[in-house]
């Protein structure tokens, strides 16, 4: 089987809303990436390679058949284009793997500054996200 490896940092990544394009994963490992994650204010992040902030993330093995669907999930090339960078793995070592980039950052966006998705505080609250601060949970 041919696979590829992408990067998630967002919706992508483990226990998020977009995590059913990867059903078909091979493997999943935690990962950092340098760069900048924002919140775009619109449920999903953005990253720039630009920084050097740590962004965490997950290096996901998916077949290559799978990739076209996560593009169009994307929006890849007008939304997102797509850029190899090096992600770092637990035991230190490093793998170049493609990560979602952000064409243009909305101007409402702002900077996630502990550079973790799931870890953020909603801009409009200051609360920690989690599943108990959405509307109508509990």
């Amino acid at each position: 089987m041919n696979t590829v490896q992408i990067i998630a940092y967002g919706t992508l990544m483990t226990g998020e809303c977009n995590h059913r394009y990867c059903r078909n994963a091979v493997s999943i490992q935690p990962c950092t990436i340098k760069g900048t994650i924002y919140d775009t204010g619109w449920h999903f992040p953005a990253f720039r390679p630009e920084g050097d902030n740590t962004v965490q993330a997950e290096l996901i093995e998916i077949p290559i058949a799978d990739w076209p669907a996560m593009d169009r999930l994307e929006g890849y090339p007008r939304f997102y284009d797509r850029m190899l960078v090096p992600a770092m793995l637990a035991d230190g070592s490093t793998v170049e793997a493609w990560v979602y980039v952000m064409n243009n950052i909305p101007p409402q966006a702002r900077i996630i500054p502990s550079g973790s998705w799931k870890g953020r505080e909603d801009a409009s609250n200051g609360k920690r996200h989690s599943l108990k601060n959405l509307p109508g949970k509990v």
